[in-house]
């Protein structure tokens, strides 16, 4: 191939047979398309005022059907505790649960707890939870041995999801798939004691409104991005985020970013990139603690990729990291002393001894590229705040959160390394129901009054009601081309987030009460594009807010770690006035890095322009 070769053109783009001119001109088009919305007439539009109601009630109501629920809705089911689970989707196949595949189990037998420790705390720059990793450490086995008691280990990750059926089927939970759940139903005291939805296949019979009251609500509806076609969260828009955040609820960790791999070549190829998990068969085990530096997902593309250092060689690693050095990989020979010891020993494990997964046909689809998620949060890192352990949603009595729905900051400022998603929403999925089934002991079952339904379900109906207005999809579009561009999402700078934030406002404030629906499934993209949007306010607030850099938070206006003021954690809550308040939660002090190890031990990855920013002020 010749140096010389213009890799700029349309063919290059995967527009083979296009002109130049003409590409031209479709971005053209699309560009004013984004710019001047046409004002579309609903010929959909419709009084909901009669629409059919689905009454449910059960002592429990868990939202979503993944790890975190299953684990929550068999736990309460054994502590006696009638269930009713709503799912956007159908058991096992929403959000990320069914491309969960490593996990990290934690044997005491084999593995040192101070090492586990050291290692997360300084991979996630020392604002993960201790806490909650002690309780990772100490369950995770155990949720080993219950899935491969479940069957789980005998299949592969897609076919969990007939494993997940059969068990909640066999507990006589009650399931209510294919419902979009929009809000949370609260007393006069601002108790949680039920949620409101509505089915969205309507093509056959119209849309009913779901009604499901409860003793407790517990939130599995995982996290969210911005519909990003590179990752396989194409469902989760953060509605349990907002649905709690509406409900009183406190929501934290919005200021760091995952930063998952996509490839150049074929950036929607999601599944292609997880071939190494899908075809195994068993119980996918990374071997070994997590490793203090490398291993997790950092923002290093991104900082690569702002200075011009590139790296565009096929099978090559992502943003300006070249192939990978010759010779064995230092983390598989480190971890080697592992193999044939405690659990490790059990046949049938699929053992990965660290290192990049294997198996992606990488050459074929181009470089990696980071950012593919495009707005979803570090794993266990954002979501609704507890404070207690208990997984109850600090200021709203009734409403539980597990996994990536809760904020229990597990993994802090950045993922650090494999092995930590699906097991970690185990953990807290079957907490949360131990807890909520103490809690549901003195509530009694509640009751809405009628007005208050009506009121809650005429505004779930409203985009099917307005005769003209904004389409859901122009809106989300406008919402991804402000919020994933790198330099807003990745590399942040105070003018620049501001300058989204008021674009983000007035999206909240002047479009989404005009947006349409002509049918059930644009009324679902209706209610997501605006869980989207509150969602990324409350990430270009918690970017602005903290005016440090820390894991996949990098200010270009403050290049460096500051522990003296920002060893805690961002919160967030609708004030009074029904704004968003924001506020620290600092940390305990024995959590702090010892301030006595130079800065570059306590902080190994540096970013650009630290050094200088430090010298500047010291």
């Amino acid at each position: 191939m010749s140096d010389n070769k213009d890799d700029t053109g349309p063919e290059a783009a995967g527009l083979s047979g296009i002109s130049r001119r003409d590409a031209i001109k479709v971005g053209a088009i699309t560009a004013a398309t984004l710019a001047v919305p046409t004002i579309l007439n609903n010929v959909g539009a419709r009084s909901m005022s009669s629409a059919p109601k689905d009454r449910y009630a059960a002592d429990l109501v868990i939202i979503g059907t993944g790890f975190a629920g299953v684990f929550a809705a068999v736990e309460a089911r054994r502590q006696g505790l009638s269930v009713i689970m709503l799912d956007k989707g159908t058991v096992g196949w929403s959000g990320l649960s069914p491309w969960a595949s490593d996990s990290r189990p934690f044997d005491p037998a084999i593995y040192s707890r101070d090492e586990w420790h050291h290692n997360v705390a300084t991979n996630t720059e020392w604002v993960n939870d201790r806490k909650w990793l002690d309780i990772f450490m100490d369950e995770s086995l155990d949720i080993y041995e219950t899935l491969r008691s479940w069957g789980v280990h005998e299949c592969k990750p897609f076919e969990r999801s007939t494993v997940f059926r059969d068990l909640l089927e066999s507990d006589d939970v009650t399931l209510v798939e294919r419902t979009m759940v929009t809000s949370l139903l609260q007393d006069e005291n601002g108790k949680v004691g039920g949620v409101l939805g509505f089915t969205f296949d309507d093509s056959k019979e119209t849309s009913k409104a779901v009604v499901a009251t409860g003793r407790a609500v517990i939130m599995c509806s995982g996290a969210g991005a911005y519909k990003s076609p590179g990752f396989p969260n194409w469902g989760q828009t953060f509605d349990g985020d907002a649905m709690a955040y509406e409900a009183g609820a406190t929501i934290t960790g919005k200021e760091y970013h995952d930063t998952h791999l996509t490839f150049s070549g074929v950036p929607a190829a999601s599944y292609e990139g997880w071939v190494w998990a899908q075809s195994v068969t068993g119980a996918y085990i990374m071997v070994g603690p997590p490793d203090p530096v490398v291993g997790g997902l950092t923002v290093d593309a991104a900082l690569r990729a702002s200075t011009g250092n590139i790296n565009r060689v096929p099978g090559g690693g992502p943003g300006g990291e070249g192939p990978p050095p010759p010779g064995p990989n230092p983390e598989k020979v480190r971890n080697e002393k592992y193999r044939g010891k405690g659990f490790l020993a059990t046949e049938g494990l699929h053992l990965d001894f660290g290192g990049p997964p294997e198996g992606s046909d990488v050459k074929s689809m181009g470089f990696r590229v980071g950012g593919s998620t495009a707005g979803m949060g570090v794993h266990k890192g954002e979501g609704v705040f507890n404070s207690d352990y208990t997984c109850r949603a600090d200021g709203v009595d009734g409403l539980y959160a597990a996994g990536d729905a809760l904020g229990s900051q597990l993994c802090g400022s950045s993922y650090p390394g494999r092995g930590f998603s699906s097991y970690g929403s185990a953990i807290q999925g079957r907490r949360a129901a131990k807890y909520a089934a103490e809690y549901i002991k003195g509530v009694p079952m509640p009751s809405f009054d009628k007005a208050y339904l009506d009121g809650k379900i005429a505004q779930m109906w409203a985009p099917r009601e307005n005769e003209k207005g904004f389409s859901p999809d122009w809106v989300t579009s406008v919402l991804q081309n402000t919020m994933t561009p790198f330099h807003i999402l990745y590399l942040k700078e105070e003018r620049r987030l501001e300058g989204a934030l008021a674009s983000i406002e007035y999206l909240r404030r002047d479009v989404v009460p005009k947006m349409i629906a002509r049918d059930g499934h644009e009324l679902r993209l209706a209610h997501e594009t605006a869980s989207m949007l509150l969602n990324a306010e409350m990430k270009l607030r918690a970017g602005i807010y903290r005016t440090e850099s820390r894991g996949t938070h990098f200010r270009e206006d403050y290049p460096a770690r500051n522990d003296a003021e920002w060893l805690c954690w961002v919160l967030m809550k609708k004030d009074e006035r029904g704004e968003m308040a924001l506020s620290k939660h600092m940390l305990p002090k024995e959590w702090a890095p010892d301030p006595n190890v130079p800065y570059r031990e306590r902080y190994p990855r540096p970013y650009p322009g630290e050094e200088e920013f430090l010298a500047q002020i010291t």
